[in-house]
């Protein structure tokens, strides 16, 4: 090696130190949960070459600039019966955590509504298409993945026709999960007058940007009275004209009525943040009236979440919703990576006798966070929870069922990264009627899975045992 390149790699990794050195203190000082900070000390003081430029790139958790305009209780429309007289007609428990996440900005719970859960890819997306071939006035969709193919394909063209016939046509894609449509993909919505948007661009050549701090909500509001909301993105893997052999298994909602605007609204706030386009309040709050007729209605309280407020209402209710069930939890997600108070509530639940169960892929697509989530089977199989492998493919649906009294529909697995980074979406279904249409499509879930024994986990290798707890170590980066 010549002088120069030994010189210059010295440099290199004397700044590399010095950063280490600067950016250690930071981290403390960020109050974030503790096993994040470790696994940033960690990652930055033994490979500060990675650390810290991984940090520059995704160690950002906050967008204080959303944070001081954002208050969507100031933005729900209005009801013939107030949000007073409904929380009074809850049980002591929900009331209590309906209340302490409208505290946190969530919107009130309203009972205007009806719902229609999906969880089949052809009818999810049969019911969306007729939603928007049905638009007259708006079509305000959100997703974090829209697929180069042909559901992408055929839903720009429907969103190209709609805007030519005169209907205010608008799409928010997130600059890193739609990276490869986000730009001439979409071209024809904007040139049939559409609108279309960019969440957080992922490179910092733009005043607002962040590769980590992503739009994970996936919604879509039509005529500004019904919404379809879950964790279904629009590609072929989610939903299509066909069966697809690849399909994941995904659950969606449609929802009629006042909780529509209330997405609505999430959308508007979204929309504006990453558009700067300037909108009359009450143009974003318009409510049109909608005839229910004679229809089953529910009591629905939506919830936005995301780094852009200073306390997070969709993680304080779910972890309130465990700490006060009686009977049972029941838990769909494909990813899961818990904090402590998330496990701790999990484990002691299931040690004071409820029926606790805990639905996962069997192999989901992303292998590093289920070797972080296998690593805390064991101790939750010990406590008495009951764990499932989903069989037939990938499992995509997020939801969670309290006793018989709480159901949430949603966007937001149960993992660190959906509670603190992601801007996430859930919906709170508060009457049994609704909490047992969620039940019916869980114990549906349950009997495509297979009960995972104390022996397979004991059974696995050393190897297996130690990838599994690094990847512990780490999981608050994943």
């Amino acid at each position: 090696m010549q002088l120069s390149q030994w010189l210059f790699a010295h440099a290199l990794a004397i700044v590399g130190y010095l950063l280490a050195i600067l950016l250690i203190p930071r981290i403390l000082l960020e109050k974030r949960h503790p096993g994040a900070t470790i696994a940033w000390v960690l990652a930055i003081g033994l490979i500060p070459f990675l650390g810290v430029p991984l940090y520059f790139l995704i160690g950002g958790r906050r967008i204080k600039e959303v944070r001081r305009h954002k208050d969507w209780r100031t933005m729900a429309p209005g009801s013939d019966v107030s949000s007073e007289e409904i929380l009074d007609a809850f049980p002591e428990d929900t009331r209590r955590i309906a209340r302490l996440m409208m505290e946190a900005t969530a919107f009130p719970p309203t009972e205007e509504n009806t719902i229609q859960l999906i969880d089949d890819g052809i009818e999810a997306y049969t019911s969306l298409y007729a939603m928007i071939r049905q638009a007259t006035r708006s079509i305000e969709i959100a997703t974090f993945i829209l697929g180069r193919d042909e559901v992408g394909r055929s839903l720009v063209q429907l969103l190209s026709e709609k805007a030519r016939e005169g209907v205010e046509v608008r799409i928010l894609l997130d600059a890193l999960g739609s990276l490869r449509t986000s730009k001439r993909f979409v071209d024809p919505i904007r040139e049939s007058g559409g609108k279309v948007g960019t969440f957080l661009p992922i490179l910092p050549v733009r005043r607002r940007w962040s590769a980590n701090l992503r739009n994970h909500r996936k919604m879509a509001v039509v005529d500004g009275s019904q919404a379809l909301v879950g964790g279904m993105n629009l590609a072929r893997e989610y939903m299509g004209p066909s069966p697809y052999k690849s399909r994941w298994k995904d659950v969606s909602m449609v929802i009629r009525g006042t909780a529509a605007c209330h997405v609505r609204q999430i959308f508007w706030k979204d929309w504006t943040f990453s558009t700067k386009e300037s909108v009359d309040p009450d143009f974003a709050r318009a409510c049109p009236a909608l005839s229910l007729g004679t229809l089953e209605k529910r009591t629905l309280q939506v919830v936005g979440d995301g780094p852009d407020l200073s306390e997070r209402p969709l993680y304080s209710g779910v972890l309130a919703a465990l700490n006060r069930a009686k009977e049972r939890i029941w838990v769909v997600t494909p990813y899961f990576v818990p904090d402590d108070a998330l496990l701790a509530s999990l484990t002691l639940a299931a040690r004071m006798g409820l029926d606790v169960k805990l639905i996962l892929p069997e192999k989901s697509n992303h292998p590093l966070v289920d070797l972080a989530g296998r690593s805390y089977v064991e101790e939750l199989m010990r406590a008495g929870v009951r764990l499932y492998f989903y069989q037939p493919g990938m499992l995509h649906a997020k939801l969670f069922v309290i006793d018989r009294q709480l159901a949430v529909v949603g966007s937001a697995n149960m993992d660190i990264r959906s509670f603190q980074l992601n801007f996430e979406i859930a919906s709170f279904l508060y009457d049994p009627a609704g909490v047992e249409k969620v039940t019916a499509v869980i114990r549906a879930v349950m009997k495509d899975s297979r009960t995972v024994s104390m022996g397979e986990i004991h059974g696995k290798s050393r190897l297996r045992a130690f990838a599994e707890d690094i990847c512990r170590v780490f999981s608050p980066l994943l």
